[in-house]
């Protein structure tokens, strides 16, 4: 059970931390862009992902579709980006967690 909370904390900090360096990147000087708010959001999402089916139903397009609009609205909505920048921030979020899995062997939630 330990090592379960451990995982779980370990990624959520990892996930906060891309999101964080990612809005950062898109959107500098953005007052909203803190990591507590990076942690808050990172929860929200990973929540969104399981509840959409996306995790399980990963083959279907609609849980995706889904999935794709409640990262958009919720993103857009805590960190008032445009729909420009949300998109340049779902790149970079891919190439961050990406980078991170291979520099650290840590997964982020959104690159399960």
């Amino acid at each position: 059970m330990m090592r379960r909370l451990t995982a779980f904390v370990v990624r959520l900090v990892v996930s906060a931390g891309v999101l964080w360096v990612g809005v950062g990147l898109v959107s500098p000087q953005n007052p909203e862009n803190s990591f507590a708010h990076a942690v808050l959001i990172s929860i929200v999402l990973s929540i969104a992902y399981y509840l959409t089916l996306a995790k399980f139903l990963w083959f279907l397009l609609l849980p995706w579709l889904l999935y794709m609009l409640i990262w958009l609205v919720t993103v857009v909505t805590a960190y008032g980006l445009g729909f420009v920048q949300a998109a340049m921030l779902a790149l970079g979020l891919v190439f961050l967690s990406w980078l991170v899995e291979w520099l650290l062997g840590v997964k982020t939630f959104r690159s399960e």
